[in-house]
This record gives C-alpha cells, sequence and structure tokens, in this order.
C-alpha cells in the first residue's frame, strides 16, 4: 500500500525537525555560556535534588566556618584575659607573702594595703572585659550587662549563671563565654573542704595553718571549735558545734603540733589565751574581689601588739588559701577556653573538608563536562545545518520542474 504524503505534512514534518534540532543546540549552548550541565531541576530532578542537598550542606559548612572564627576570637580573648587574671592574682598573693613578715611596720602594711587596692582594681576591670561586640565576657548570657560592680557593701555580680554557646559544627554547641560568678564570685574559702577562722575576740598569738584534710571518708561536715582554757601550757577542748558534742576535752596544747579529729588536721602556733577559739567550718562561696578587699582594709588598720600582728597572720592565712583557690579557678577557666581553642582548630579541618566533599559532589552532579558538551555542540550544529539544507531542497521541489 502506497503512503501519499502531503505537500503540507511535509514541510511540518521538515520545520518540526529544524525547531527540535534547534532547541537542542540553543540549550547546548546555553550550558556552555553557563557551564552548568542543569539548567533546570527537570533535566534531571534526582540529580537536581542531590546536588540542592549538597550544595545545602556546603552553606552550612560556610556557616559553621563563620560560628567558630566568632569561637575562636570570643575564646582568645577570653583566655589572654584570664592569663592577665592569673598574673594579677599571683601579684596579689606575693604581696600577702610580703606581709607577713614579723619585721613590716603599720606603714609597711599600708604600702601594701595601696598596692593590693591596685590589683583588685585591675581584676575588677578584667572581670568587666568586653568582646569585638561590645558584649561583656563574663556575664553570662546577659552579655550586655555590667557583671560585676563595687559598692559600699562589697562588689556584687549582676550576671547569670549561662555560658553563651555557638553551633561550631554539626551538632556540636561550643561555649564560647565563662561564668563569671563560677569564676569570680563563688570560689569556695579555705583549703576547698573547710576553713579554719581565728575569733575577733583572742587576745593571744596564736596563728593557724589554715588546716589540711587527714582523712577525705572521715570528713563530715560539720562546724567545730577548738577552743583554749587556762593553765600554761594550756588545754584545749575540740566541740562538733553541730552535733553538740566534746570530741578532744583539756588536751594539753603544744605549739606546732597537729590537732585531729574526724579527717582534719589543724596546727596552731603560737601562744594562745584563755578564751581564745578557732572556729572549723565547712567551705563557703566567696568573691576574690571580697577577700582582696577585706585583706586590704586589714593591712591598712594599725596591728595592735602582738596579739594584733597574730590577727593579720591569721587573716593572711586564710586570705592566701582564699586566693590559691581563685588561682585554681582561673586556670581552670584557662584551661577549658585553650580547650575550646584546640577543639576548634580539630573542627575547622572537619568542616573544610566536608565542605570540599559537598562542593565536589554538587559540582559533579550539576557542572557541565566541557569536552563533551562543545562535541555535542558541533554535532548538533551540522545536524541543524544538514536538516535546513535538506528542507530547503525538498520546500523547493515543484512538479512543473518536470514538466
Amino acid at each position: 500500500m502506497t503512503v501519499r504524503i502531503s505537500t503540507s505534512l511535509l514541510f511540518e514534518t521538515g520545520a518540526r525537525t529544524i525547531s527540535r534540532q534547534q532547541a537542542e543546540w540553543a540549550r547546548t549552548q546555553q550550558q556552555l555560556s553557563t557551564g552548568r550541565r542543569l539548567l533546570a531541576a527537570s533535566d534531571d530532578p534526582l540529580a537536581a535534588s542531590r546536588a540542592l542537598m549538597s550544595e545545602q550542606a556546603a552553606a552550612r559548612a560556610d556557616q559553621y566556618a563563620a560560628a567558630q572564627a566568632a569561637a575562636r576570637a570570643n575564646l582568645a580573648l577570653a583566655e589572654s584575659v584570664l592569663a592577665r587574671a592569673t598574673e594579677v592574682l599571683q601579684g596579689a598573693r606575693d604581696l600577702l607573702v610580703q606581709a607577713n613578715a614579723p619585721t613590716l611596720t603599720d606603714a609597711d602594711r599600708a604600702s601594701l594595703a595601696v598596692a593590693l587596692r591596685a590589683r583588685l582594681d585591675e581584676l575588677l576591670a578584667l572581670a568587666n572585659a568586653r568582646d569585638a561586640d561590645g558584649q561583656y565576657l563574663f556575664s553570662g548570657y546577659r552579655g550586655a550587662t555590667q557583671p560585676f560592680a563595687e559598692t559600699a557593701a562589697g562588689v556584687t555580680y549582676s550576671g547569670d549563671e549561662g555560658e553563651r554557646a555557638l553551633e561550631v559544627a554539626r551538632g556540636r554547641l561550643l561555649g564560647v563565654s565563662l561564668n563569671g560568678a563560677w569564676l569570680f564570685d563563688r570560689v569556695p574559702d579555705g583549703n576547698g573542704r573547710f576553713s579554719v577562722t581565728a575569733a575577733a575576740t583572742n587576745t593571744g598569738t596564736a596563728v593557724h595553718d589554715g588546716g589540711a584534710v587527714s582523712d577525705p571518708a572521715a570528713l563530715t561536715g560539720h562546724t567545730y571549735r577548738i577552743q583554749f582554757g587556762a593553765g600554761t601550757p594550756p588545754a584545749y577542748d575540740v566541740v562538733d558545734v553541730t552535733a553538740g558534742t566534746t570530741l578532744v576535752a583539756a588536751a594539753t596544747f603544744t605549739s606546732g603540733q597537729a590537732i585531729e579529729f574526724d579527717g582534719i588536721r589543724v596546727t596552731i602556733n603560737g601562744a594562745p589565751a584563755a578564751g581564745d577559739r578557732f572556729d572549723v567550718t565547712p567551705s563557703a562561696a566567696t568573691s576574690v574581689f571580697d577577700t582582696l578587699r577585706a585583706l586590704a582594709e586589714r593591712l591598712a588598720t594599725p596591728a595592735a601588739g602582738a596579739a594584733g600582728r597574730a590577727a593579720i597572720g591569721n587573716a593572711l592565712t586564710g586570705g592566701l588559701q582564699a586566693l590559691d583557690r581563685s588561682l585554681d579557678r582561673v586556670l581552670e577557666g584557662r584551661a577549658r577556653a585553650g580547650a575550646g581553642l584546640a577543639e576548634l582548630d580539630d573542627l575547622a579541618q572537619l568542616v573544610s573538608a566536608e565542605k570540599l566533599h559537598h562542593e565536589g559532589e554538587a559540582a559533579r552532579l550539576s557542572d557541565l563536562d566541557y569536552a563533551e558538551a562543545i562535541s555535542r555542540f558541533a554535532a548538533q550544529q551540522t545536524a541543524l545545518e544538514a536538516a535546513q539544507r535538506s528542507y530547503l531542497r525538498v520546500t523547493s521541489l515543484s512538479l512543473f520542474d518536470l514538466l
């Protein structure tokens, strides 16, 4: 059977073929001009979806990198500030050691009080340090609030106990600030387990050593009192104030000999007077600023005889212990900042590797293979030219040419 092809069908078929080839040729040309294989999601829906996911992952890596840079700046600044705070506290400790020399006069101690006060002012300024954005480093979540302020009653803390954090990698929130209350305002006094305090009414020359833990398992957390009676040498009692019991009764005191009870060891040197006492209490939270302020005021006050010098010695012993605990806390803060910086170095490498992977995957899925596209472009151009010539030849045929 012979199929008749009308002239209109012949023309329409040729024009449609040329139009399709022109569209393919133009699409290849657009791919070459943009460098992308996928010009629309409909070109390859699966590849387009996967490429979009990879591009989004690479963009998140950029966000993590920016967060890491901000976190690194904050932690580096905090570590630098705490390094200076360490030097200030060590300087204050040196002043207290000097002040404990028995040959110092009231004027000498007054001069040391001025120097100690200067250390306090510098430490207070460091505790109120700000980052590059004007946020206070040690005020917790309340970055716009000055954390520490000195009042007539002492130094007060106005921040909170939170620590600001940034997401520096997928699922990793890293703290970029430190809690000022933990650093400076709530430091355990004494040796960290208990503190020894001489009564303000003591009239003898006895000075304690701050005490030490002899048996951690035997500690009870009770409050005790070492009280002295009359006699030469004097007798002393150890009373468990919390339980209301006497642990040691009428023991003979020997200067420099340790007094032990319930896992506690306290050594007292000098000559206590009748009625003198030393209280042993569980460690309580104290402010390093209030400690320095009280010590500066104590050194500025003239000593009244041997008993006054003993009172200064007892105050300095407690002050040195408090500064040691504060130094431990500041050094712990520096260690946390340093650990954060070290972790950021590791995370930076991880995030960079993830970004390169996702960028490579997105490029593999959506970028153009120029060699293949140029070859295809040339082939499409040749095919288009052939179709145009053949169409021209066919459309130029006429029955009258055969007559």
